[in-house]
């Protein structure tokens, strides 16, 4: 006779130390990608190469995610830590 499937197992839940821990990283993270941010948009407005223009938007374009990306996974630590998540 077949088993029933079971359910997938629930990630263990980790500790309140390891949570703030990886928010600590993220806001790191999270500072260096805006200062780099800020920098290359100094850069780009001081820049009068149109192909180093393109670059410096293609850079600040890229680093917009990885910060939105970061900021996104910070509010998802701070749900697990408020105990929403």
């Amino acid at each position: 006779m077949a088993r029933p499937a079971r359910a997938p197992a629930r990630p263990a839940r980790r500790s309140e130390k390891e949570v703030r821990k990886e928010i600590k990283a993220v806001e790191r993270a999270i500072a260096q990608h805006d200062e780099r941010k800020n920098a290359l948009n100094a850069e780009l407005l001081q820049s009068s190469d149109a192909t180093e223009a393109l670059r410096l938007h293609n850079e600040v374009t890229a680093l917009t995610a990885q910060l939105a990306a970061a900021e996104e996974r910070w509010c998802q630590l701070q749900e697990e830590i408020d105990g929403v998540a």
